[in-house]
């Protein structure tokens, strides 16, 4: 029987500390029996030379080429000559978007060698986005999967990619989002799912030693990601719980302010396994997402809301991100100090409860990627 084989373009890297959905799903991929060419963009030779942070992800500098990381995974990764990232105006972004172009060909004329075997293609939501059409000029009869991942309009990426977006959804044969809040942006595409990210069911079995030095504080709360993070938010909390410790994990866009409470501990990246034992051990979990409109998504779309919810801890973050199905998840006013410290004491006192056994494995989403079949209307 001839190997299956995916191309999957996105922003991550195959092998990094912070574990996000494409690489969990690469991995089910490759047990399943795919062959899995993993394809990271959003660089350029721009990010090289600024310093992307994004790297603080990986061990060392990545090093552009082709490369064989096993029998079932070919990695890429190279500097084009730019890539999508906005430089904070709108129309300052759209004049420089023709330039994208250039962006566009380089990888497409590196993809191209690939796209031959495919047997299925994953672009996640991101820069990968601007290759949808050319992908699809030359493999017309290969099943494409958008995977949203996140909301593109929160990334801080150029406007022009909100609207790409949109304007490419008809390429697709399948738009897979975990939010059924964000699946609204796509109503009416056919191939439309709603497909729920997961955990690694075999490795959060293994037992962890407790990373938190002793003597315990009264509460040890973990916040297990630095996406769309809100420094005021935990500041504040922080301020308000000065029993508590609090630990931060995840690269920051900017060195932490040196007036914040000294019971607030950023541990910068951390191995996914060091990540879950501090999850597996803490007293709370801090959702401490910007409080924007739009940010609703991350209630079925988080990693860390999800890693919280199986391990019983219960939850803090804006109301906003609160559902009526995750009862441990306790929501504030973020302008209101009262709600803050209202629902910290309510978290608090809940204290850890039985994991929620609802959670799919990461299975699931490859099993549902991999039933995905052309559309005859795409």
């Amino acid at each position: 029987m001839t190997q299956q084989r995916a191309i999957i373009l996105t922003g991550h890297f195959p092998v990094q500390k912070r574990r996000a959905n494409i690489p969990w799903l690469s991995d089910q991929l490759q047990e399943n029996g795919w062959h899995v060419t993993f394809a990271t963009l959003g660089y350029s030779w721009i990010s090289q030379l600024r310093g992307d942070r994004r790297f603080e992800s990986i061990e060392g500098m990545p090093i552009p080429g082709t490369y064989e990381l096993g029998p079932t995974l070919t990695a890429i990764f190279e500097y084009p000559p730019i890539h999508p990232f906005s430089l904070g105006s709108d129309w300052v972004d759209d004049v420089l978007e023709p330039l994208q172009r250039l962006f566009v060909r380089y990888w497409t004329a590196r993809l191209t060698p690939h796209l031959k075997s495919a047997d299925l293609i994953l672009i996640e939501s991101g820069p990968p986005l601007l290759l949808a059409p050319a992908l699809r000029a030359l493999a017309p009869s290969v099943p494409m999967v958008y995977r949203a991942s996140d909301d593109i309009r929160l990334l801080g990426l150029p406007s022009y990619m909100g609207r790409a977006e949109l304007k490419y959804a008809p390429l697709f044969d399948r738009i897979s989002v975990a939010s059924p809040k964000l699946a609204q942006r796509w109503i009416g595409h056919p191939g439309l799912k709603i497909d729920p990210i997961g955990v690694p069911m075999a490795r959060l079995k293994v037992p962890q030693p407790d990373p938190y030095s002793a003597p315990r504080a009264q509460v040890e709360a973990v916040c297990a990601g630095t996406t769309l993070f809100d420094e005021h938010q935990v500041e504040t909390i922080a301020s308000q719980q000065p029993d508590w410790r609090f630990h931060v994990i995840g690269r920051l866009k900017r060195p932490p302010s040196l007036k914040l409470p000294g019971n607030i501990h950023f541990l910068g990246e951390l191995s996914y396994d060091e990540t879950v034992a501090y999850i597996r051990h803490a007293d709370l979990g801090l959702a401490i997402y910007r409080d924007e409109p739009g940010v609703e998504y991350q209630t079925a779309q988080s990693n860390r809301i999800l890693l919280y919810r199986y391990f019983g801890l219960p939850i803090l973050g804006p109301r906003r991100l609160c559902d009526p199905t995750i009862p441990s998840l306790f929501g504030y006013d973020i302008e209101d100090p009262e709600s803050i410290a209202e629902a910290a004491n309510l978290a608090s006192r809940m204290g850890r409860q039985p994991g929620d056994s609802s959670i799919p494995d990461w299975s699931l989403l490859c099993d549902r990627i991999t039933q995905t079949t052309r559309l005859a209307t795409a």
